[in-house]
């Protein structure tokens, strides 16, 4: 069976080796989905569970949001996290925590989450600059964009070495690798796994076209596009590691979402000094309580 077969088999398989998410996780992916969910309600779902509640805790607290007053409730929380970033904050760490038994990971899982952290925040930084409507909802999918890659790393990690090793001679991105050698690629990957635990669309698609914005639908282009220049500047200003010899971006893409090369370097330089705040959050959300 070749290796898109094995794939594709393992996450449409309702049995299979796949981690299965945490019961909180369920219902933030419901919460999600629900244009009619209210901070109360987000919050009492958050609340019962309490290692995540106490990590989002000291995440909203940390030296990343810059709170004057403590942040005692989750309420509070998610009024100074977002009330999307905070979903999407919390479904990573529970995503996490269903792989983090695995062993023998061929990618440097800290450097992997530290890097996609990072382009979170310039996702939101550039959404804020180019299209504000979208900035509340970037945050999500520009966290989660390599999830595909930490499934790659866990259940094919001899077959994953050897596309990074195609990577790293040929000076290739990773997706261009995967896809000459699996016939898929990460961001397939991660819409795939997302599909099957019943992401939202706003979420999924971004996701899926992050290396091909102009595939995307109209809708999620932007996202698509700002997802994809994050991902760059992220590897420019070398905040973690995504697995990637070199960064790379589309063919004009800067001028696509209608931003100059002086703004992407402030969001390098912004990178640079918020590394600090960065790795903190990386400790909270990973960190065992």
């Amino acid at each position: 069976m070749e290796i898109k077969e094995r794939i594709l088999a393992m996450v449409q398989k309702r049995e299979s080796d796949l981690p299965t998410l945490p019961a909180v996780v369920d219902n933030l992916i419901r919460a999600a989905s629900d244009e009619n969910t209210t901070t109360e309600a987000l919050a009492k779902i958050i609340s019962y569970d309490l290692p995540m509640t106490n990590r989002l805790l000291r995440l909203a607290n940390s030296v990343y949001y810059a709170q004057k007053n403590k942040v005692d409730t989750v309420k509070r929380a998610i009024s100074v996290i977002g009330f999307d970033e905070i979903i999407g904050i919390a479904l990573s760490m529970g995503i996490l925590s269903s792989v983090s038994g695995k062993s023998g990971l061929s990618l440097d899982m800290k450097a992997l989450w530290i890097h996609g952290i990072g382009v979170a925040t310039a996702s939101k930084q550039l959404a804020k600059q180019t299209n504000p409507g979208i900035a509340g909802k970037i945050f999500v999918p520009a966290l989660l964009h390599d999830m595909g890659k930490i499934i790659f790393s866990i259940y094919f990690k001899k077959e994953y070495n050897e596309v990074r090793q195609y990577a790293r001679e040929n000076k290739r991105p990773l997706y261009f690798s995967e896809n000459h050698l699996f016939k898929l690629d990460h961001a397939a990957l991660s819409a795939l796994l997302m599909t099957r635990w019943n992401f939202p669309a706003s979420i999924i698609l971004p996701c899926r076209f992050h290396h091909a914005p102009e595939s995307a639908p109209i809708k999620y282009r932007h996202q698509a596009l700002v997802i994809n220049i994050a991902n760059y500047l992220t590897q420019k200003a070398q905040l973690g590691h995504s697995g990637n010899p070199a960064p790379v971006t589309i063919k004009n893409a800067p001028q696509k979402i209608g931003i100059n090369e002086s703004g992407m370097m402030r969001i390098i330089e912004l990178l640079k000094a918020k590394e600090p705040q960065i790795k903190e959050f990386f400790k909270i959300t990973t960190a065992v309580v």
